[in-house]
């Protein structure tokens, strides 16, 4: 009796399936909204604000910068090439003019290099109505032997309004070695009760932070090659979902940008930076980092590490509210923290939410901001009347990071802003 029960299913489920796992007669019942993550193919949480494009660029930029009158500012960096222009000003959601004019754009043979662009990295606004660049002062055809021209490697500040040059910093020749690579620059006006400091990560190999008196123009160099700058040995990232290795042609390499992103968020005293080839962030004190009679092992031992932000990183900016935020691209987002106690709303290692003071590092807690998949290497960010601008620029789809240096970055190069209700930090 039993063998012919058996025998009967055993014909039965033939007659529908030959396999367990394909589908029965008449399909089968379909996920409904919420029953399950991942229910679909298409899932991808996305998360924030929507987001409003302001700005389609031809070739992909790594500056960013909003002026007191809405003005977009862009640089197109020369890393891999030659760009026309190096500092832009966008007139129209395409078009854009030369800024603060087209003679400064390229040096020609003979000039000063202290005078004019060599490869802007960023550009940014002050709180004094001052636009900063950063000049790396790398050439775009510079060879590993060669690195940075002295007097190339500067920063600048503009008047915002006119366009008049107003000053320039040039980096001495002492710290060029090791082919420092300054990525980013953070103006602090009010530090030292003087003209204030400017803050730089160098992204090079070894790496560093640099800090320069405004006032005097004396340039300090700290923490080099520690492991607080320095990228992971043998780092691996990903971005949309594919590994990421440095290729030339078909030899294999690994990423080492190193110190990349920086903010100095309102109240909080304190320098951030992030590490790129890494998921490491840090910050410490500005007066440590500025103060020539501290020792290496002093400032070394003042670093403050919150841990991992979950992603690779790019830029950094900060609010009015303590606020840092991290440009997560492998994560197609932008993340932040919160360094204030009076900005916590939950509960963390037993310290309530309100208070005030400074959040202790090992309370950080890193969350979503914006989630898309418009967000394509988000680089730069600006903070200005309760919006924040960011450009995107598909950066790990570019030739250097692609088996056989193939080049899959597909323009326009789209620049975004959202809100956040939010001021810059001061």
């Amino acid at each position: 009796m039993s063998m012919k029960i058996l025998g009967t299913l055993a014909l039965t489920s033939l007659a529908w399936a030959t396999e367990y796992w394909q589908t029965p007669p008449g399909g089968y019942r379909p996920f409904g909204p919420g029953y399950t993550n991942g229910a679909y193919p298409t899932d991808f949480s996305l998360a924030g604000p929507p987001l409003e494009a302001i700005h389609d660029s031809q070739t992909p930029s790594t500056g960013l910068a909003v002026d007191s009158n809405n003005r977009l500012y862009l640089a197109y960096p020369r890393n891999s090439g030659q760009t026309p222009n190096n500092v832009v000003v966008c007139t129209s959601f395409n078009d854009e003019k030369p800024w603060p004019n087209a003679g400064i754009q390229n040096c020609t043979a003979g000039q000063d290099p202290s005078t004019c662009f060599i490869n802007v990295q960023n550009i940014i606004l002050d709180n004094k109505g001052r636009l900063w660049v950063i000049d790396s002062g790398i050439p775009y055809n510079a060879t590993p032997e060669t690195g940075a021209i002295f007097g190339g490697a500067k920063i600048m500040s503009f008047d915002e309004t006119t366009g008049e040059h107003l000053r320039t910093y040039v980096i001495p020749e002492r710290l060029l070695s090791h082919r420092m690579n300054m990525n980013d620059l953070r103006i602090n006006t009010t530090l030292g009760g003087k003209s204030g400091y400017a803050f730089i990560p160098d992204a090079s190999t070894n790496s560093s932070l640099v800090t320069i008196d405004l006032d005097d123009g004396s340039a300090l160099r700290r923490l080099f090659n520690t492991s607080v700058v320095r990228a992971d040995e043998n780092y691996v990232g990903s971005y949309d979902g594919q590994p990421i290795y440095t290729w030339n042609g078909t030899k294999k390499g690994h990423l080492t940008t190193a110190a990349d992103g920086v903010a100095l968020p309102t109240s909080s005293g304190n320098f951030y930076w992030g590490v790129l080839a890494s998921r490491r962030f840090y910050y410490i004190s500005q007066e440590i980092l500025v103060d020539p009679n501290k020792t290496e092992d002093e400032v070394l031992a003042a670093v403050q590490n919150p841990g991992q932000c979950g992603s690779e990183q790019a830029g950094f900016t900060a609010d009015d509210r303590g606020r840092v935020y991290i440009a997560a691209s492998e994560q197609n987002a932008i993340y932040y923290v919160d360094t204030l106690k009076s900005e916590v709303n939950m509960t963390i290692n037993g310290d309530a939410p309100g208070g005030s003071g400074l959040i202790p590092a090992n309370n950080y807690v890193v969350k979503v901001l914006a989630r898309s998949a418009l967000i394509q290497h988000a680089d730069s960010m600006a903070i200005l009347n309760g919006w924040m601008y960011f450009n995107t620029n598909q950066l790990m789809l570019s030739p250097k990071f692609n088996y056989d240096n193939v080049d899959r970055r597909r323009g326009p190069f789209r620049s975004y802003r959202l809100w956040i209700g939010r001021g810059p930090a001061a």
